[in-house]
């Protein structure tokens, strides 16, 4: 992503209502998990979703990033399991995590075939893949291109790419149904009117950043109890690796 925007990023990922709430969701899709299970963070950034995790408990959590400035900001965190590595070429060993989760990740990625088979490779038979992708080819804006994205996803198409690579597809939904409105408007606006590349990561007052938080929120504790969504601005599947699938689909 652009240095500017990543710079950004960093410094909003603690405490932007967007960031907080997604964590909040992997957390629910996360429920079940032992706490002495290695989680691997994919595409970690700052290491806001490692610390949060290890604040939780979770005792063998780990993280990578492709990028120096990430790493360099998780090491100012006190983060130290986290590596600068291509999330498609990993030095890790065959099944060494329990769970991987990739958020917004595979549409950076040019071949997301390569990165799937990566993820399914270092974990273990069974093992969970939380994975966040942005939703829907017609959403694209400024924004994608800032964050340097290659794709937008449907639930069918991120759904068909995890099958194709042997992950067997535990639950599917659209996320962030509180922002889809807005979020349609903006980019037709955008796209007849603003500069093409304007993104849309940026502080906001703290009452309205309050606001969406306890609405996004809300929304995930509804998915949490097994809702799904028709639409959202991002979409979100929880699979399985490899043939022991079916036989873990209760474990970690």
């Amino acid at each position: 992503m652009e240095e500017d925007f990543e710079s950004r990023h960093h410094r909003l990922e603690e405490s932007n209502w967007w960031f907080v709430a997604r964590r909040d969701m992997v957390l629910r899709l996360l429920r079940g998990t032992r706490k002495d299970a290695k989680i691997l963070d994919i595409g970690c950034a700052g290491g806001s979703l490692v610390k949060c995790l290890r604040s939780r408990g979770f005792l063998g959590v780990s993280g990578v990033d492709a990028s120096e400035r990430a790493v360099l900001a998780c090491r100012k965190r006190g983060l130290e399991t986290v590596s600068l590595m291509d999330g498609t070429r990993m030095a890790f060993p065959d099944h060494s995590f329990d769970v991987v989760v990739a958020s917004d990740v595979l549409e950076h990625i040019p071949d997301e075939r390569a990165a799937l088979s990566e993820w399914a490779r270092v974990l273990k038979p069974g093992g969970k893949l939380v994975i966040f992708v942005p939703a829907f080819g017609f959403l694209w804006s400024g924004h994608d291109e800032a964050n340097r994205h290659f794709r937008r996803y449907s639930k069918k198409e991120l759904e068909e790419r995890l099958g194709s690579c042997g992950f067997m597809v535990e639950r599917s939904s659209y996320w962030n149904l509180v922002s889809f409105v807005p979020a349609l408007l903006l980019r037709l606006f955008q796209r007849h009117v603003q500069h093409k590349n304007a993104d849309q990561l940026y502080e906001m007052h703290h009452v309205l950043d309050g606001m969406l938080r306890s609405a996004l929120v809300a929304e995930n504790a509804l998915l949490g109890m097994g809702a799904g969504l028709p639409v959202g601005v991002s979409v979100w599947s929880v699979a399985r690796s490899g043939p022991g699938a079916r036989e873990t689909a209760s474990g970690f």
